[in-house]
């Protein structure tokens, strides 16, 4: 049987410890990541992870399912589980609608792992799924991650014109962002970067503006 694994599409294998350097983890197979150069598994679109010791790529099920000697039903259901997700079998006929932000697209709008933070009647926050939350209200999913998007690209536009200015009433926006790495040289790589995201951000909010559209008909 198998389980619907959108809602974990682009999310991080964190069920693997990381690797030395931080940035990659730990193959489970060859345990890549725990050496010297603390080199593990990367990925470039956030489904599949390459080991670059063993040289062999893994789906993050595959990879589940291996870390804890499951089979591949047992590592699906557990998967989803561990994510926070209720395993639902996929229908042959299901069709996901096209609304699911990439890796690089929730980077750019500040999601931290498929989550949104929302505010409740009471005043109260929480983090949301924005799977789980699209599901409930289509409307409010699309509003929100709009909104997002807004926020976001003034941001980046705000830290843009502070780079290069230690003057500006902004300039603590420019470290902040750029944390230990900041250095003068740096300003115009940030401002490429900047630029990039500001660009993503525009593109979800025209394509979010269509369908917002499409379902108030």
């Amino acid at each position: 049987m198998k389980y619907d694994m959108t809602a974990i599409k682009y999310l991080e294998p964190s069920f693997l410890p990381l690797a030395k350097n931080r940035k990659s983890y730990t193959c489970p197979v060859c345990g890549s990541g725990t050496g010297p150069n603390g080199s593990g598994m990367t990925s470039k679109n956030g489904e599949y992870w390459k080991c670059w010791s063993c040289g062999q790529s893994y789906s993050k099920v595959e990879l589940f399912r291996i870390q804890n000697s499951l089979s591949y039903k047992d590592a699906y259901i557990g998967l989803l589980r561990y994510y926070g997700i209720v395993p639902v079998p996929a229908r042959a006929d299901a069709r996901q609608p096209p609304v699911w932000l990439s890796r690089e697209e929730m980077e750019a709008l500040g999601f931290f792992n498929g989550q949104i933070q929302i505010r409740h009647k009471d005043g109260t926050q929480a983090l949301c799924s924005l799977t789980n939350l699209f599901s409930d209200d289509p409307a409010t999913y699309y509003s929100m991650v709009m909104a997002r998007a807004e926020e976001m690209m003034q941001k980046y536009e705000t830290i843009f014109h502070a780079c290069g200015n230690r003057n500006s009433p902004q300039a603590g926006l420019v470290y902040d962002y750029m944390g230990k790495s900041f250095n003068d040289a740096s300003y115009q790589k940030i401002k490429q970067e900047l630029a990039r995201k500001t660009s993503i951000c525009k593109k979800v909010m025209d394509l979010y503006a269509k369908r917002i559209k499409g379902i108030s008909k």
